[in-house]
């Protein structure tokens, strides 16, 4: 039976694309006869199409485009070599009869069998091209219209090449195709994204039935009881499902066999494009589920999109991740090789996607669950309602045990009007570092810091989260409006574990702070003194950090621009309008931020202000001090700026505040 045969009826039992459904190296081709598949609920026939791309191109309900930017070339490749069509990577093809450079191929499906989104709006997109360098091409289509989109030239996702010199096939499953002709008259096209050239042998388009709902991982080949790598068939599922999906892993059940999913390779829930309106959750709520990094695995183990497949993660909202425990392996990954660089060469840095170019990017870090979607930091007012497209919206994690995180952060979450609730986040990193202290994890790392909870933009609640050793900040927040931080438990426990601070208002993202709460929560230290315990338990103001001089601000915080000082001059606090900036956490004249009902015992500075400007109100109550004890903060006893200090209650500079004692500190370590 032909190749091409086998993936459609694959398709069609499955609904979803399957790696067993792929196929060897291509045939010859041939022309062959679609097999329609019906949609039984509906009683519809969905159609099957195909181009076989060539000298004559063989066309089956699909016609590709000529003219402007996507003439084409016909070239051979492969072997044995077949004739295929190659894109202009910018070059303007010979005998199109115009100069205009070409880089995509542009087609049409046949209207009578698919067009507006009927009898589907559900598509499979099935591409043959020859693996040849390392660039990528991606796929823009046009999508049914929707909020706020109207659906042209939407992304269908990328493809990274690999330099195989075979022909592969690259799979985009499109939920919301329209294929009414108004991508420059075309259904959808492919781009070469000008860095090099693209050679294309056949295009399949499918339809499917409608996305089923509820979609069990192990249906489709993973497996919690044999240790096997599940990675593989979980994303075939993950660049599978439509928007409105909820994906299932099997909970443990008492089985003395379970031992859960095996990640090899970093989970990108939302697959190949943005979605909307997931939910991920176990079989029992109750009885979670459990994904486990292997030694192997270079990044994080779950992420919330690959920002290599797709650019518009401000249209991923409402994504609900709950029930199930992820253990990042910090007992077999390592943050920093022998070089003691975070690069991938001995470490667990990086990704199984191109997307990890330079060295030290924290969004490589071998954490454990990256929930960072978009959001604008040049928007100094953090409208996020006005602009959706900039912004992820309505993400929420709950519920799990987050364990083991090896360094980076154990959870990144940013976008706006978001929820964290109810986590247990059990040890993140190795804060170790005075000479002659035992780590706690014994790789050898040096600064394999981690955060427990790391926070962008505005409207968030974190509440009633329990953070258990995190090495670098507890929950640490890089700013923004009208977010509420309660009821949190935050510990360092006996021996050489410890943390920079417990919880910290920094705002390196998002200077408006106003609106923003902290309020009720446990902020407690057991650590050794000389070899671990935290250094500041409540942290307001980032110029603890070496003062907070940036060499590249964004366009959304509010510092000193283009100075860098001991005592920078709070009347020149603004919007930062140069590069350079030492930033502030501003509140302005009709703003609040509310510090109250808060508990720190045993930190070497219980609570900190370093960095606040305050024109609006700033509720300080009831805060209660206990017990500071020092902790192996070098900069405290050898000095910064000329000054010491030990165990204090409660220390503020920038500004003085009553009750506080007034002393600077523009030292982290």
């Amino acid at each position: 039976m032909n190749i091409r045969l086998i993936r459609f009826v694959c398709l069609a039992l499955t609904m979803i694309v399957l790696i067993s459904c792929s196929g060897n190296a291509l045939q010859t081709p041939e022309k062959f006869t679609e097999i329609p598949v019906t949609d039984t609920a509906a009683n519809v026939s969905l159609p099957a199409l195909s181009i076989t791309l060539q000298a004559a191109n063989i066309s089956q309900g699909i016609t590709l485009d000529t003219g402007g930017d996507v003439d084409t070339e016909v070239i051979s490749a492969g072997n044995p070599a077949q004739e295929a069509r190659a894109t202009g990577n910018g070059k303007a093809l010979s005998g199109s009869g115009n100069s205009i450079p070409d880089g995509y191929m542009q087609f049409n499906v046949d209207d009578s069998q698919l067009a507006n989104g009927k009898p589907t709006s559900h598509v499979s997109v099935e591409v043959d091209y020859y693996d040849q360098g390392l660039d990528s091409f991606s796929l823009q289509y046009d999508a049914l219209p929707g909020s706020g989109s109207d659906g042209l030239f939407a992304g269908g996702g990328s493809i990274f090449k690999t330099n195989t010199l075979t022909f592969k096939t690259a799979v985009f499953n499109l939920c919301d195709a329209n294929f009414g002709n108004r991508d420059n008259g075309a259904d959808f096209r492919i781009s070469d994204n000008g860095d090099g050239r693209e050679t294309i042998h056949a295009v399949r388009v499918m339809g499917l039935p409608d996305s089923a709902s509820i979609v069990n991982v192990d249906d489709f080949g993973a497996n919690p009881f044999d240790g096997q790598p599940d990675s593989g068939a979980i994303q075939s599922v993950l660049d599978s499902t439509c928007s409105g999906a909820t994906i299932v892993f099997t909970s443990p059940a008492n089985n003395p066999d379970y031992k859960g999913y095996l990640i090899d390779r970093t989970l990108f829930l939302t697959g190949m494009s943005a979605k909307h309106d997931l939910t991920f959750t176990s079989s029992d709520p109750n009885d979670h589920a459990l994904l486990r990094a292997s030694a192997d695995l270079k990044g994080f183990v779950v992420r919330l999109f690959s920002r290599s497949r797709f650019s518009n993660a401000g249209d991923i909202d409402d994504i609900n991740f709950g029930n199930i425990d992820v253990n990042g392996g910090r007992d077999v990954r390592v943050c920093l090789g022998p070089d003691q660089v975070i690069n991938g060469v001995g470490d667990n840095w990086g990704s199984w996607l191109p997307e990890c170019t330079v060295a030290g990017d924290p969004w490589c870090s071998p954490g454990n669950i990256g929930m960072d979607g978009a959001l604008d930091n040049l928007d100094v007012t953090q409208d996020y309602q006005a602009h959706p497209s900039g912004w992820t919206t309505g993400v929420v994690v709950h519920d799990l045990v987050n364990s083991q995180a090896e360094c980076g952060t154990a959870l990144a979450f940013g976008g706006a009007a978001g929820t964290i609730q109810n986590v247990t986040i059990d040890t993140a990193g190795d804060h170790v570092h005075a000479p002659g202290c035992t780590y706690t994890d014994d790789d050898g790392d040096q600064t394999g810091w981690s955060d427990g909870i790391t926070l962008f933009g505005p409207a968030h609640t974190v509440s009633n989260n329990t953070i258990i050793n995190p090495s670098d900040v507890g929950i640490v927040y890089f700013g923004g409006k009208n977010t509420l931080i309660a009821n949190n438990t935050i510990r360092v426990t006996q021996g050489n574990y410890g943390a920079f601070a417990g919880i910290a208002l920094h705002p390196w993202s998002f200077g408006d702070v106003s609106g923003v709460q902290i309020m009720g929560n446990q902020v407690t230290s057991e650590g050794d003194t000389k070899c671990g315990g935290l250094h500041a338990g409540i942290n307001l103001g980032p110029q603890m950090w070496g003062g907070a001089c940036v060499s590249e601000a964004t366009g959304a915080v509010y510092g000193n621009s283009a100075a860098c000082s001991n005592e920078p001059d709070v009347s020149k606090v603004a919007a930062c309008t140069s590069r350079k900036c030492q930033l502030w956490a501003y509140l302005p004249a009709d703003g609040t931020l509310t510090m109250k009902d808060n508990t720190v015992t045993g930190a070497n500075i219980n609570y900190l202000v370093e960095g606040l400007d305050v024109l609006g109100q700033f509720i300080d109550r009831n805060n209660v001090s206990q017990a500071p004890r020092v902790s192996d903060w070098q900069a405290a006893r050898s000095g910064c700026n000329g000054v010491t200090w030990g165990a204090l209650d409660k220390v503020a500079h920038h500004p003085s505040l009553t009750g506080y004692t007034d002393l600077l500190i523009h030292c982290e370590r």
